[in-house]
């Protein structure tokens, strides 16, 4: 009766096994969809407003008609000048996913109405927009002489310009660490981690500790970016603004200090040569010849028609590594776990000194190839 038992007992496990591997195999895969809430907590709209000078201001829209009759005003205005220069802020980037500041979503405003801004994009994997590579075509042409940004995310730089020469950076690259004590820059394939005491643990030629390149308020501009920032918008006789409040001196006073674009002067309330693109009001609308609250992009691909250009493809920029594959490479040098909690902290110092030896080590081979 035992062994009756036992052989009854394997057929009931063999049967239960065959059902388990059949309704296995009837499945459908899954996945997971994140959908993301706003994360709100008290005590931030203090610091938001003061960011945002006290007040949230609200964006302004146009029917496309008005945007195409502005594009068409900027063509010709474009064409009649000799030495043209482009001001970019926050909002040329925002249709790559990156939040701009004063925005119904951007970071300030966020902060003004009690909400954590939201950090889940890596902003240092985005892919310049088509309004970038407008400008990088202008350029090209010869419509546009210069570019002044206060961006940091380096797109201007992966759409082809090159810093120092026909563009400057007044808050920094992400991809770009330098020395404080002689401004030497140097530009990496890899973005510049911020540090508590904004060194990045690498030397400059002089002796110097080379930090991140970002601008906090308060900080003095990087001098060489904004000599030569100053120098064309003396130059200038046409000044495009795009994606800029205008809100933050000495950059807001560029557009309008060139002779030849406001020859009233900066503080003055004439009429300039001076174009603005952007959703917000300005400090600078009451003076600008042509106005526009549309779309960048929509706005530039009205004006490359008027034109008969064509924009670029953004060139192969696959040699830079973004802070998520620079986090997967660096895992290799990450001690196996041994099966015991660690909080986020001292994951987060690991890492740092993972991130650390890969630097060094992409260094390294750039300086290796260069030398063959």
């Amino acid at each position: 009766e035992a062994l009756l038992l036992v052989f009854v007992l394997d057929l009931f496990i063999m049967a239960l096994a065959a059902l388990l591997q059949a309704k296995k195999a009837s499945l459908r895969p899954t996945e997971t969809i994140v959908r993301t809430l706003p994360v709100c907590q008290t005590g931030l709209e203090s610091e938001g407003l003061h960011c945002l000078g006290g007040d949230i201001e609200p964006e302004h829209s146009e029917d496309e008609h008005a945007t195409k009759e502005a594009a068409s005003k900027c063509a010709e205005a474009l064409r009649r000048a000799k030495h043209a220069v482009v001001y970019t802020g926050a909002g040329i980037s925002t249709s790559t996913g990156i939040s701009d500041y004063r925005g119904p979503n951007g970071v300030w405003t966020s902060l003004a109405t009690g909400r954590i801004p939201d950090d889940s994009f890596d902003w240092t994997a985005a892919t310049p927009s088509y309004a970038h590579m407008c400008i990088a075509k202008l350029m090209q042409i010869g419509y546009v002489k210069f570019c002044t940004s206060t961006n940091l995310d380096g797109l201007h730089y992966k759409s082809g310009l090159t810093p120092l020469e026909n563009l400057a950076e007044l808050h920094g690259n992400k991809f770009c660490e330098r020395c404080p004590d002689c401004n030497a820059e140097f530009l990496r394939p890899f973005p510049i981690r911020r540090t508590a005491t904004r060194a990045t643990g690498r030397s400059c030629d002089c002796g110097g500790s080379l930090t991140d390149s970002g601008i906090d308020f308060g900080q003095a501009l990087p001098i060489r970016h904004l000599r030569l920032a100053e120098q064309h918008a003396k130059l200038s006789d046409f000044s495009l603004v795009v994606g800029s409040s205008m809100r933050v001196r000495p950059a807001s006073d560029l557009p309008v200090c060139g002779e030849h674009v406001a020859a009233d002067g900066v503080d003055a309330r004439g009429k300039a040569r001076l174009c603005i693109v952007n959703r917000m009001d300005t400090g600078l609308d009451a003076r600008a010849s042509i106005r526009s609250y549309g779309d960048a992009d929509l706005f530039f691909l009205h004006l490359m028609q008027e034109l008969e250009l064509e924009a670029d493809e953004p060139p192969d920029f696959s040699h830079l590594h973004d802070a998520m594959q620079m986090k997967r490479l660096a895992s290799r040098f990450l001690a196996p776990s041994s099966g015991h909690y660690i909080g986020s902290e001292e994951k987060e110092r690991r890492m740092a000194e993972a991130l650390t030896q890969l630097e060094a080590e992409i260094l390294a081979e750039s300086a290796a190839a260069q030398r063959l």
